[in-house]
């Protein structure tokens, strides 16, 4: 049978999908997205079942025992991990708990490589080789979080936004300095809810220089009313990038008792061009 291949236009958006053993046949793709030439990339196959059932099992018994941090409460969702829109301005105790969960999702992943070894080397081959990897904080020897994993409950949900307005907040004083403006994302399915939690995105583009907060309490929202959607529910093992710094999107809520667990992280490059950071 052949091996996984295709591109195609799903309503205003450019996909590309292909298994991870064939990133580095796509090594433009990256630079693709930059452009606006493609908007999202399916990449199957990154975790076989097997392994993500031994990780989605330790996760319920909270295994090893990561930092738990939470989303608005209305939100009905978690981290395992810290979400940097919503660590301090100050980033007070931030860097201490990246070493800490650095070294939980090693452990993790014991006998599999981890999200920061595989999913980064998959990137990196769809970049030229370029590296994915955790920013340096502002101190020698501090990192960033690589990922987060995060929790949704049933009803869980998030509400539509731009990933480029996270820059924005004051908790970034340190990153925006180091990273281009333009941000993209991957989303790495561990287990799927039994319905819903569709990742949704929307015919609405809002390039880096206009970044401008919408997903704060008494901002103005962007109207979504005739606006054309396209919606992905990423099994478990696959992974989407998705350009969603240009493109507001959003998570539909989840149906269902079981979690919807995920890695995801932000991603811009290097000011120098030289890597990409990726955080949590």
């Amino acid at each position: 049978m052949p091996a996984l291949h295709r591109e195609s236009t799903q309503g205003f958006l450019r996909v590309l999908e292909l298994e991870a053993a064939q990133a580095r046949d796509h090594s433009d793709a990256f630079d693709r997205i930059r452009a606006g030439d493609l908007q999202a990339i399916l990449v199957r196959g990154v975790y076989a079942p097997a392994e993500l059932a031994r990780v989605v099992d330790r996760l319920e018994r909270h295994d090893p025992p990561f930092l738990q941090t939470w989303f608005p409460e209305k939100f009905r969702s978690w981290f395992f991990g810290v979400n940097l829109n919503l660590a301090p301005p100050d980033l007070a105790g931030y860097f201490d708990a990246a070493a800490a969960f650095h070294a939980h999702l090693r452990e993790l992943f014991a006998g599999a490589e981890s999200p920061a070894e595989r999913v980064g080397a998959v990137l990196a081959a769809l970049d030229g080789g370029r590296p994915f990897v955790a920013p340096p904080g502002p101190r020698p020897g501090e990192r960033y979080m690589f990922t987060t994993l995060r929790a949704h409950l049933e009803k869980g949900y998030i509400p539509p936004h731009f990933d480029n307005e996270q820059a924005l907040r004051p908790s970034y004083a340190h990153l925006r300095g180091l990273v281009e403006a333009h941000m993209t994302s991957f989303v790495l399915t561990l287990e799927m809810a039994e319905a819903g939690g569709a990742l949704e995105v929307f015919d609405l583009r809002c390039e880096p220089e206009d970044a401008r907060m919408i997903s704060i309490d008494g901002a103005p929202r962007p109207s979504l009313e005739g606006l054309r959607r396209v919606s992905f529910r990423v099994p478990a093992g696959d992974m989407i990038v998705l350009d969603s710094g240009r493109y507001l999107h959003q998570l539909l809520p989840v149906q269902g008792e079981r979690k919807r667990w995920t890695a995801c992280s932000f991603i811009a490059r290097k000011r120098d061009g030289s890597a990409n950071y990726c955080w949590g």
